[in-house]
């Protein structure tokens, strides 16, 4: 068994105190947009929604991953905290284990933690960005249809909130990250939050720009006095030329990536079949 380096050591311990740091400070920042002890409590949130009050943009975005327990950005830090202190006793324990790494010098040993630890750090945030990115898309692919439905509930002669729970409950079983916003939306209206800062409130919680412009469209139209009906379908139709100037975008791209990937596998192998024969006579006749 191969003896540890106590500089080694001392310096692992030493990094595990740092993320224990660096953890707390974290924790202390992403607590401070949510909490200011100079306001009276507000109740506590649906699950669906976010806490009331500023939050802070950890917490936002442990949301938007699916992540909405009101202790979540805790229990975050502290996920990535245990992850370095596992990756720290792995390479322990690798390196008192097996022979290879054993021999290394203590400075190569100290890098191997240091890698081990930060890629341990940085995977809850890697997994909670490809969430988010699975909710950015079902978000966007949701958005057409809800506002063709609002579009269809508002021409037939509903109000913007009765169309707005309509479109809660029927996009439910096909869209449910967005029907659960709309949902949330309906029941501030309800409870008698104003429609601009309703609005406001869903955009931010969803990230979504066309959600945002979608807001403050409908806010214009109702200050202003304009049909609803009208600046919906507006918006809608602008929404589907966006969406297919981007798709247009992407097919035109197309070829420039391709180009790459037909040399690289269609050249060599041409050229392989038109010289090979005649390198080969060029052996022979040597």
């Amino acid at each position: 068994m191969v003896p540890m380096n106590s500089w080694t050591v001392l310096a692992m311990f030493l990094l595990a105190a740092a993320c224990l740091a660096a953890s707390l400070l974290f924790l202390r920042q992403a607590q401070s947009g949510t909490a200011d002890p100079g306001q009276p409590a507000e109740p506590e949130a649906p699950a669906h929604m976010l806490s009331p009050g500023r939050p802070s943009e950890l917490s936002r975005q442990l949301f938007q991953a699916g992540f909405r327990h009101p202790d979540a950005p805790r229990w975050f830090l502290y996920v990535k905290l245990a992850m370095v202190l596992i990756a720290l006793t792995a390479a322990l324990a690798l390196t008192h284990f097996v022979p290879a790494l054993g021999r290394l010098a203590p400075a190569f040993q100290l890098v191997l933690a240091i890698v081990l630890a930060l890629l341990a750090w940085l995977l809850p945030t890697l997994i909670v960005d490809k969430r988010r990115a699975g909710y950015f898309r079902r978000i966007r692919n949701a958005l057409p249809d809800a506002l063709d439905f609002m579009l269809v509930c508002v021409e037939a002669g509903q109000s913007l909130d009765l169309s707005v729970m309509r479109v809660a409950e029927e996009l439910g079983p096909v869209h449910p990250d967005l029907a659960e916003h709309f949902a949330a939306l309906s029941e501030a209206i309800a409870l008698g939050a104003a429609r601009h800062d309703a609005w406001a409130r869903m955009a931010q919680e969803t990230g979504n720009d066309d959600i945002r412009q979608l807001a403050s469209v409908i806010s214009q139209s109702m200050a202003m006095g304009s049909p609803v009906a009208q600046t919906l379908r507006v918006f809608a139709a602008d929404l589907r030329d966006r969406r297919v100037r981007q798709v247009e975008e992407k097919a035109n791209l197309l070829p420039t990536k391709m180009t790459l990937g037909t040399m690289m596998f269609t050249v060599p192998p041409l050229l392989i079949l038109l010289l090979a024969p005649a390198l080969y006579r060029i052996s022979q006749s040597l």
